[in-house]
């Protein structure tokens, strides 16, 4: 299951694990960057990762034609 929320000029998608064994994820869609981040319970703070719209676009190519 996952969520689209916009906040200004942010698309935030929200996926969650179906199985409740990790966390959210949310990708934040910005105009310059992409920002991709979840909780992690045991150091009380997201994880975050930034990468460039091409990035997460080589990704989703990637994974298309595994």
């Amino acid at each position: 299951m996952f969520t689209v929320d916009q906040e200004g000029s942010s698309t935030i998608i929200t996926t969650l694990d179906s199985t409740g064994e990790n966390s959210d994820i949310e990708v934040i869609l910005d105009p310059e960057e992409v920002v991709i981040r979840q909780w992690d319970e045991d150091w009380q703070q997201y994880q975050v990762m930034f990468m460039s719209h091409q990035q997460l676009n080589d990704i989703k190519t990637a994974m298309e034609n595994k």
